[in-house]
């Protein structure tokens, strides 16, 4: 469905818990994990393990922390995506406030959202084709990002979310993806 996808496999992580935004008085970007959200990477890293290529993650501490340990054990960079960040403050086109896509805003964040989303899995796709490879993003930007996918693929989106510390594996095959949910060791 997407040639440029074709043997990809992508473990696409949430960020393990951190800190409620209501609880940090910080910037929204260096929110960081709880001790439990740091407890659940070291599990994350060692269930995830060996034999990937490359590290991807959103620029946000949270997210840079949740794959620390996994780049400490295999000697990899953390490559920082933008595209990855959550949608906080992503700058919305004024036309959804002010202009004609006003009345429909939310299916079009959504779907700006998706976009990102897609551009990250492409751009990631480029560096690494054909490997298998690690990104950590956000939980409102990836079961947007999976229902494109899926949808793209013809394939059910998975019924599972996995809680904080758990994740996905995504396999690209032709025209065909499989979505794995991989469930946490460790609960918050």
């Amino acid at each position: 469905m997407i040639p440029t996808l074709d043997g990809l496999t992508l473990d696409l992580v949430p960020h393990c818990a951190s800190v409620q935004p209501s609880d940090w008085p910080g910037a929204h970007d260096e929110r960081p994990l709880t001790e439990a959200g740091h407890q659940q990477a070291v599990a994350l890293a060692s269930r995830i393990g060996a034999g990937i290529a490359a590290i991807f993650s959103s620029p946000m501490l949270r997210c840079l922390q949740t794959v620390q340990p996994l780049a400490d054990a295999t000697g990899l960079p953390i490559e920082r995506l933008p595209e990855l960040r959550d949608t906080e403050d992503f700058g919305e086109p004024r036309a959804w406030k002010d202009g004609f896509l006003a009345p429909v805003s939310g299916p079009v964040a959504g779907a700006w959202a998706a976009g990102r989303g897609l551009r990250a899995v492409l751009t990631i796709a480029h560096r690494v084709p054909g490997r298998r490879v690690v990104a950590t993003s956000h939980g409102d930007l990836i079961p947007v990002l999976l229902s494109t996918l899926c949808a793209t693929y013809e394939v059910p989106p998975p019924a599972v979310l996995p809680d904080r510390g758990g994740w996905w594996t995504l396999h690209f095959t032709g025209a065909t993806i499989g979505v794995t949910p991989h469930a946490p060791l460790l609960r918050r």
